[in-house]
């Protein structure tokens, strides 16, 4: 009887807000057992989020996902590098750095159960030219494919899985950067 009630959202201010337009790099890490796993990790979860910030943050520009990899594999030691001379050399304004604490298409309570995960630290640091070092911003964000409560997942393969909650993990954090509205309904189904 959803259709006989009203439009039951709210409105969600950004947690961080003040990207406007600015140039800003998404720069992904990831342990070694999740690059053996699938080597292209990094890539597909900044690609996802840079697809979905470009979605709501019209003004702002972002450093292409392909610069910034060809960066991370161009044999510099990127991970012992301060945050300002990444920024410096991918020459933006805001670095979000994207720690992935979980890559799965494994539940984390049941491992023989199938069930897409993503899950990470966000951190956004100011450009080469600010002279604040620490974090302007930082969260967590975890998704999971299908959502609580859907179990029909037989006929998707484990790719599906992963590329479902990738997709789930980039919406996620790009809403932390824009003012948005969500149901109060939960989930549509």
């Amino acid at each position: 009887m959803y259709f006989l009630t009203p439009d039951e959202s709210a409105e969600i201010k950004a947690e961080y807000g003040k990207i406007t337009d600015e140039k800003v790099a998404v720069i992904v890490w990831a342990d070694r057992a999740t690059l053996d796993v699938d080597p292209r990790a990094r890539r597909r979860v900044a690609d996802a989020v840079v697809y979905e910030m470009k979605k709501h943050l019209e003004k702002a520009s972002f450093v292409p996902t392909r610069d910034v990899t060809e960066f991370q594999e161009s044999g510099a030691d990127w991970e012992s590098m301060s945050h300002q001379e990444i920024a410096r050399e991918l020459k933006c304004d805001y670095l979000l750095r994207i720690d992935l604490l979980e890559y799965t298409t494994r539940a984390a309570d049941t491992p023989e159960l199938r069930k897409g995960r993503v899950s990470g630290s966000l951190h956004l640091y100011e450009g080469a030219d600010s002279t604040r070092t620490d974090t302007v911003y930082s969260s967590e964000v975890t998704a999971t494919h299908p959502p609580p409560g859907e179990h029909a997942i037989a006929d998707m393969s484990d790719y599906d899985l992963l590329r479902a909650a990738i997709e789930q993990f980039a919406q996620k954090t790009a809403k932390k950067f824009y003012d948005h509205r969500e149901s109060l309904r939960g989930p549509q189904r």
